[in-house]
């Protein structure tokens, strides 16, 4: 019993690290000068999962509660605004979601794991479901970070909290309305979980992914014309 609570709180960071980690590297934000206050981090919400889950057994709020925490973690830790915080979380947890229900069915395809699965909290068959989702997360990561590529809307933290925000803006309406998609999608993924409903899981985060990805490209696209357009602006004046 030990060894799988500690084997749970080990892989919870692991699993904490990738949900960090993707995000930063899919938005080209930086990483090293921030590793010691992720690890912590990870560490933290690790022990908080452990308690939700296995303590106080109440794992249908460990994951909004995780959301806040993270959320949090990225305004007050790596110091990016509040709204950006949530709408990266929510792509990073969407593409968590939709990787981790692609592989379940893989695995249940050749009946190495079945649908009681989603309901578990530490057992062979949820390690082997989460260790794999973990390593393909850390893949892509690790290529996004590779080849250079990924979103750059967002500015590298920190950022400047006393320059008032426009919400009324276009790219700041696209990442309301994603983080709001991204929400319900959690809020939805729990009641599933609960009715094992791991297709309409998989659907929910493909649509609420393919929303955030379809955002942050319009978003990358409209910080390119107005760079062009400073930089015509220029010419015209030199």
């Amino acid at each position: 019993m030990v060894l799988t609570n500690l084997f749970y709180i080990i892989m919870g960071v692991f699993d904490a690290l990738a949900i960090l980690v993707f995000p930063l590297a899919l938005y080209m934000l930086p990483i090293k000068n921030y590793k010691y206050k992720i690890i912590l981090f990870a560490v933290v919400i690790s022990l908080v999962s452990f308690l939700m889950r296995i303590v106080l057994n109440i794992p249908r709020l460990d994951l909004p509660l995780q959301y806040a925490l993270f959320s949090i973690f990225f305004r007050v830790g790596l110091k990016i605004k509040l709204h950006l915080s949530a709408f990266v979380l929510g792509a990073a947890i969407s593409a968590y979601a939709t990787i981790q229900m692609a592989i379940f069915y893989v695995y249940n395809f050749f009946d190495i794991m079945q649908l009681n699965v989603l309901k578990e909290n530490a057992t062979l068959q949820v390690f082997l479901l989460q260790g794999s989702s973990i390593l393909i997360i850390y893949l892509i990561a690790a290529l996004l970070k590779l080849y250079v590529t990924g979103f750059s809307f967002i500015v590298a933290p920190p950022h400047d909290f006393i320059w008032r925000e426009d919400y009324n803006t276009k790219e700041n309406k696209l990442v309301l309305i994603s983080t709001l998609f991204s929400m319900v999608t959690i809020s939805l993924g729990v009641i599933l979980l609960y009715y094992l409903n791991p297709l309409a899981i998989l659907l929910v985060s493909i649509f609420t992914f393919a929303l955030s990805y379809i955002f942050s490209k319009r978003s990358d696209e409209e910080d390119a014309r107005k760079a062009i357009e400073a930089y015509r602006e220029r010419i015209k004046k030199s």
